[in-house]
């Protein structure tokens, strides 16, 4: 992600990256919410029979104008049985044609499809301005950390078994022969925060909107940067949110917590 183009945050430094994502799990559907400080989605994802039926999506804030359409890409999920094999999760969603967060929000909400009672957990990822000398970054599963790593410059420094690890290119090589199962899940996840938390450096929300093909190095890096829209598609001016201290939802329509009624009344 290159940002050459817009202006330092003169108070990079100072503040932290958090990123909150609820997972609401019912019989027959599963509900994922995401709120940081450059994003605000949900992802409803319905299944019956032992198949996705239906995909719901919203993309209530995100850095560019083309982002909200990037939910319809979601519904080539329908007909794909639950416990089907990942490859062929990936094959019906490349990401040159996909939001990679809603990527990530449909591929965890199909790993939890199979489970058979009703759950509500939440995961918090906390990634602290790194102005020039390492921070601890964590990723907390409700109320508990899972990992925790000293970092600098993208690259791991604490613990020592994980020391010299990127967490850039070639993160997932290594994550995937360190961790398994859910520990790999809230791995990934605490690497995506790393990699939106590089927007806190710059000023990414000022007016007057920027061209995405200001940015020509992002070319074909996800729905945004797509060919149908990376011409004409611009950032969105005050998009970006200061969650330091806390994370804040956004609230969520009644169409969807309807049907979860036991897990937001």
């Amino acid at each position: 992600m290159s940002l050459s183009h817009v202006p330092i945050n003169p108070d990079y430094g100072n503040g932290c990256f958090r990123r909150l994502v609820r997972t609401f799990r019912v019989p027959g559907r599963i509900l994922l919410t995401l709120d940081d400080t450059h994003h605000s989605m949900w992802l409803l994802l319905h299944h019956f029979s032992g198949r996705i039926s239906n995909v719901e999506a919203c993309v209530a804030r995100g850095p560019a104008t083309s982002c909200g359409t990037a939910t319809l890409a979601l519904n080539k999920l329908i007909g794909l049985a639950i416990d089907e094999d990942m490859s062929a999760f990936h094959e019906r969603l490349p990401p040159i044609l996909n939001c990679t967060h809603l990527m990530d929000m449909a591929h965890w909400a199909f790993r939890s499809a199979t489970g058979q009672v009703s759950l509500k957990r939440e995961v918090l990822i906390e990634i602290p301005d790194e102005a020039g000398a390492p921070v601890w970054i964590a990723v907390e599963r409700d109320g508990i950390v899972v990992h925790r790593w000293y970092v600098k410059d993208h690259h791991v420094v604490e613990p020592g078994h994980l020391a010299g690890r990127p967490l850039m290119k070639g993160f997932m090589s290594w994550a995937r022969e360190q961790f398994s199962g859910e520990d790999l899940d809230l791995a990934i996840m605490l690497q995506r925060g790393v990699f939106v938390a590089r927007g806190r450096r710059h000023l990414v929300d000022l007016s007057p909107p920027v061209p995405l093909s200001a940015a020509p190095a992002m070319r074909d890096a996800c729905h945004s940067y797509s060919p149908a829209h990376f011409e004409t598609a611009t950032s969105v001016v005050g998009y970006v949110r200061d969650f330091t201290d806390s994370v804040v939802a956004a609230p969520l329509p009644p169409s969807v917590t309807a049907y979860f009624k036991g897990f937001f009344q």
